[in-house]
């Protein structure tokens, strides 16, 4: 997803970021009585829990009002930086939280410490939000995000197939591989599983799942240096390759639909790890299969542990009304509006209140009657979000780039990893 033009004129306008940062607040706005308007980027799209949420804010802050301005994905990552550094930043934006090593480091973001003092609607930031979050929201050692939803990853599985195959929801890695192999058929005879395979993507996301269930990590402790290619990620990688073998079904780049869509409507996956948000997908995608899926924790390696990303809310370095951006993210993530990032966005929320919301906490006949958050909720408190650091798109690249040799044949594991932490290494020695 990651595009190098998008990444070069990112880096050009971090460079005058400096330029505008100075006399970045006003603090005189909305918050003190002042009428403003607020501009808010936003990229959730036509479903957005943002735009849902403006009427009844304006009612309680008639001297604030909202101007939504609706931007998807590539666009906010294109024009973000070019805003802040151009002195026309929003007042307030979603971002993926696997910008922020780029957007922090160069600046962009204003410190939320410097507006929240340690609370949010009137608790410590340690009430609001598990630590998992808080490692999230934080660029060296500053919070620069709010998490707004979550990504955390759990298993899904075909629990119909299971129970006619007289097989247990698998809770080990040594477990799921004998459950890959029993479920997974080769209906075509060409030796690889065909319907009801698991599922496996060959990009850092995932990877990460894996690693960090591994006790390994993407970079050493103070992010100098590549470790993904150790003993730890030699053997995540391994395992992945295993699972593909015994059951499994190389889904990359060239499958098109990156959510595997496809392949769970026709039944060729019938297992896969992922995010909450899948569960909307498979229900508007899938609709056919009602109860015949279910929810459960990821597999534990050596530890448990998950890939940890979602949406930020940030305040933009230069922002013209950072006090009343801070009043309107407060309010965003007051739990009845949290409850509507599931309600409208299908997403999940991320502060713990808005996890316990009836909506969400509700049994769910889609998953046999499941209440699935619970299982997302408890995968966050384990998970790690990618480094901050500047170069993190790189490392994801070429991260990617080894996964899918590996997972095809084209290098052994250690080959393919160690020929991604070379070029690591050199741009992090920079």
């Amino acid at each position: 997803m990651k595009k190098k033009s998008q990444l070069m004129l990112m880096g050009a306008a971090l460079s005058a970021v400096a330029l505008v940062a100075s006399g970045c607040t006003n603090a005189g706005d909305g918050a003190s009585g002042d009428q403003v308007t607020l501009v808010v980027w936003d990229y959730y799209g036509s479903a957005s829990p943002i735009v849902a949420a403006v009427p009844e804010f304006e009612k309680t802050h008639s001297n604030i009002k909202i101007k939504v301005e609706p931007l998807d994905w590539d666009s906010m990552l294109d024009k973000f930086p070019v805003a802040v550094s151009s002195g026309a930043a929003p007042d307030l934006a979603t971002l993926d939280m696997t910008w922020l090593p780029t957007f922090a480091s160069g600046g962009l973001l204003t410190e939320l410490d410097e507006v929240s003092n340690g609370a949010i609607n009137g608790q410590a930031l340690s009430e609001v939000y598990n630590e998992g979050a808080l490692n999230a929201m934080k660029y060296e050692g500053k919070y620069v995000a709010a998490l707004y939803d979550f990504d955390a990853y759990c298993l899904y599985y075909r629990s119909d197939i299971l129970q006619e195959k007289g097989l247990s929801v698998p809770t080990t890695w040594a477990e799921m591989l004998e459950t890959a192999k029993a479920m997974a058929e080769d209906t075509n005879g060409d030796g690889n599983a065909d319907k009801y395979a698991m599922q496996i993507l060959p990009d850092s996301f995932h990877f990460a799942q894996y690693l960090n269930q591994n006790g390994g990590s993407f970079l050493n402790s103070d992010w100098t240096e590549a470790k993904f290619n150790d003993a730890a990620g030699v053997g995540a990688l391994e395992y992945m390759k295993q699972l593909l073998a015994a059951g499994g079904i190389y889904w990359g780049p060239d499958q098109g639909d990156s959510t595997g869509m496809p392949g769970i409507k026709d039944e060729r996956i019938g297992m896969f790890v992922n995010g909450p948000y899948m569960m909307g997908v498979i229900k508007d995608g899938a609709p056919e299969q009602s109860g015949k899926w279910a929810i459960a924790p990821a597999p534990e390696g050596k530890q448990q542990g998950s890939y940890l990303g979602g949406t930020g809310l940030a305040i933009p370095t230069g922002a013209k009304h950072a006090d009343a951006a801070w009043e309107f993210l407060q309010f965003l993530l007051e739990p009845e509006n949290q409850e509507l990032l599931f309600t409208v966005a299908g997403a999940a929320p991320a502060t713990i209140a808005g996890i316990e919301r009836p909506a969400l906490t509700a049994p769910d006949p889609y998953f046999g009657g499941q209440s699935p958050f619970e299982y997302f909720e408890e995968a966050m408190s384990t998970a790690t979000p990618f480094p901050y650091v500047a170069q993190w798109d790189d490392i994801d690249s070429r991260v990617s780039e080894a996964l899918e040799g590996a997972l095809l044949g084209a290098s052994t594991v250690q080959d393919a990893l160690d020929g991604a932490a070379k070029p690591v290494n050199s741009e992090l020695s920079k």
